[in-house]
């Protein structure tokens, strides 16, 4: 993000304790908060969130020990931004915007809808920038937050898929853009982009939070009335099979398996069909 001159908040890269005892040195405990994070994807530390620096040094040594960082294992200190988040999925092909979508994000983020207002054209138009100077092609998912002059800046950036596709589902250009390396647009309305009505989730996530399975944190709990404003993310007429095999098979089997194996587990994760245990996968 620096190298293509676009804003994000102060960092500091992890791979050790000496790294965040050099980092916090000499910040005052009522100046910026910051937020130690892995750089690699683990569930269960991205839950147990502490703002730092603190008064307390020996809870803020210990926290920082905890996390057990290394080069195999990086953590990211960061300034913390303010709320609430926010995430875009792009699609790119020779540094074109070909596909994006903005939307309300959290730390486990299992509900999408299209984030309409001016936000959604400035990120769009910061995906464009970014694609165009660093001549992307594939996909690529930002999480934004406000920093004090109320503009919306990238906290982190993967390289990857993002569930919020579903809601681009059945766009007539998605196929191409996935997939086709001569891809290219006519025009901006071209741009793969969700219909505003269309409200995704995951039923069985919704249904154990409602039961109490594990605490509605870091997450957004749906109530029946907004359940049936949607849909499910993987159940469709025309192919039911996605939908049943995941809550029917998937998540029994391996919830078997770890009943057999004793092992302790903190949530199910519906979207990609695996459960969370101590230390992420």
């Amino acid at each position: 993000l620096v190298k293509a001159g676009l804003s994000c908040p102060e960092t500091g890269n992890m791979e050790s304790l000496e790294d965040a005892l050099e980092f916090f040195e000499g910040k005052p405990v009522e100046g910026k908060k910051f937020i130690v994070k892995p750089a690699v994807y683990d569930p269960k530390a991205r839950t147990e969130i502490l703002f730092l620096p603190i008064s307390d040094q020996q809870r803020q040594l210990e926290y920082l020990k905890s996390r057990n960082a290394s080069k195999e294992v990086p953590y990211v200190m960061q300034e913390v931004l303010e709320e609430p988040e926010y995430g875009s999925y792009a699609v790119f092909n020779k540094g074109v915007l070909t596909g994006f979508e903005f939307f309300e994000s959290a730390a486990s983020c299992l509900v999408y809808r299209q984030k309409r207002g001016k936000h959604y054209d400035q990120v769009m138009e910061l995906n464009k920038g970014l694609g165009k100077a660093m001549n992307l092609t594939g996909q690529l998912t930002l999480d934004l937050m406000y920093n004090a002059a109320g503009d919306l800046v990238p906290i982190e950036c993967n390289p990857r898929i993002h569930s919020a596709v579903c809601t681009l589902e059945g766009h007539e250009f998605l196929g191409a853009a996935m997939t086709d390396p001569e891809h290219t647009l006519a025009s901006n309305a071209q741009i793969v982009t969700s219909n505003p009505d269309t409200f995704r989730y995951w039923v069985m996530d919704q249904l154990f939070l409602m039961a109490g399975f594990w605490k509605p944190k870091n997450c957004f709990k749906l109530n029946i009335t907004d359940m049936m404003q949607g849909t499910d993310a993987i159940l469709h007429g025309d192919d039911p099979c996605p939908f049943l095999a995941m809550y029917l098979l998937q998540i029994p089997s391996l919830l078997v398996l770890d009943l057999i194996a004793g092992t302790t587990w903190l949530k199910i994760d519906f979207c990609i069909g695996k459960i969370v245990k101590e230390g992420g996968d």
